[in-house]
């Protein structure tokens, strides 16, 4: 007997362990890999049909560690002369692995040359900046590839805004993908070997602006960990069954099978309840801060996001009747969206696709939500009404998200 109870909790422990485990791993970081490039063509020489551009990459000094010696020494800590040391090498990459697909025959002056920018601060830390200029002939096409990370990192992305030909660009892309074909010749398309077609840049108006940033917002959402263990934290108390309804004759033969039907529709309810207030609560510090109307500053917002587990995973533990849970998840989903801000105020979207963008990400945001909680309700039925569910899941639960995010709070503040 002893045995049958401890074997579920061990496994539970167990998982969650690992889960642990992989959160704490230092590698990883509240904000997906991402990497900005800003495109302008700048003008164009009719006599000679060329056409101008000016690029910027930044890309993150963790995410270059991974392919280049940022940390030579290996301390956890990158010093300005290790970065100036390496900054060639990571140069020589972005020529490889950053680069205009050039059609045969063109000019020497239409490939690209990255020359170091200096360095700028984002939310989630210090990034390289290379600049490149190119000269290249009209009436062909012309494709940027970008393969940066492609082997070390799957969810590495390139948020890409600017303006060419006229009009505004605000695209993403992955290393995986043909390529962004930056301005179409006489065929219009760029081909890969493969026969792969590469994205347009020509083509990134209202509505694929959002369709691009609502598969944007639901990446973030999934990788986004903390915005995860804070949904689990909020959902782990709710025993959600998805067994068919009694029926109308069992009911009325048994009146306790129809009380705990009653208690499964109000479990139901208070989920909605609850997944609607944190998604409104985001959805306004989201628009806020990407229309510049609010401000927050990620020093105080990841630990506050951070504290928002650890103080949602103790009310499960003890829970105050005067505390409304749909409340707290509407008052911490404003903080959350400060979070989520934080990406679409660094891509630099150009004002008349803003609202698009704000709209599709905002979308995708939700949809990983969904996601998320489809998956636990899923996951959680083969644990909902066993006699260990609130002691092991809810509670052994709860328990570690405090830890893990207690961890993370120290991690953000020190």
């Amino acid at each position: 007997m002893m045995r049958a109870f401890f074997r579920p909790l061990m496994q539970m422990a167990s998982l969650l362990a690992l889960g642990l485990a992989l959160a704490c791993n230092p590698a990883q970081a509240h904000k997906g890999s991402d990497a900005y490039l800003e495109v302008q063509q700048t003008g164009a020489d009719s006599a000679s049909a060329l056409r101008d551009f000016r690029l910027v990459l930044a890309v993150a000094v963790r995410d270059l560690d991974l392919v280049v010696p940022m940390d030579a020494n290996a301390d956890g800590r990158v010093t300005w002369g290790e970065v100036k040391a390496a900054t060639p090498q990571a140069l020589a990459l972005f020529n490889q692995q950053a680069r205009l697909e050039v059609p045969a025959g063109a000019l020497g002056a239409c490939v690209l040359d990255w020359q170091a920018d200096g360095l700028e601060r984002r939310s989630d830390g210090v990034y390289l900046r290379a600049a490149a200029t190119a000269r290249c002939p009209a009436g062909q096409d012309l494709r940027f590839q970008y393969l940066l990370l492609k082997d070390q990192d799957s969810t590495h992305r390139l948020l890409i805004a600017g303006r060419i030909g006229g009009k505004d660009l605000l695209t993403t892309m992955s290393p995986q993908q043909a390529g962004l074909l930056l301005s179409p010749g006489i065929t219009g398309a760029a081909v890969t070997a493969g026969g792969a077609q590469a994205k347009s840049a020509g083509a990134s108006n209202q509505w694929s602006a959002m369709r691009d940033y609502f598969s944007l917002g639901v990446h973030h959402l999934l990788e986004g960990y903390d915005h995860l263990a804070f949904l689990l934290a909020l959902v782990l108390p709710l025993q959600l069954s998805l067994r068919r309804r009694p029926s109308a004759a069992l009911l009325r033969e048994h009146p306790q099978t129809e009380a705990a039907a009653y208690a499964s529709r109000a479990t139901w309810m208070a989920l909605l309840r609850t997944v609607t207030a944190f998604t409104i609560g985001h959805s306004i510090t989201l628009i806020l801060a990407t229309f510049g109307l609010t401000q927050a500053s990620p020093a105080w917002i990841e630990p506050a996001i951070a504290l928002s587990i650890v103080v949602t995973a103790l009310l499960n533990l003890r829970p105050m009747k005067w505390i409304r849970v749909d409340v707290l998840a509407l008052l911490f989903g404003m903080v959350h969206g400060y979070g989520f801000a934080g990406l679409l105020l660094e891509a630099a979207a150009p004002g008349g696709l803003l609202p698009w963008a704000l709209a599709g990400f905002n979308l995708g945001v939700e949809a990983g939500q969904l996601i998320a909680v489809l998956g636990w309700v899923l996951v959680s039925q083969v644990l909902v009404g066993r006699s260990w569910y609130r002691t092991v899941v809810v509670r052994g639960g709860s328990v570690l998200l405090v830890l893990l995010a207690s961890w993370w709070f120290w991690q953000r503040v020190s």
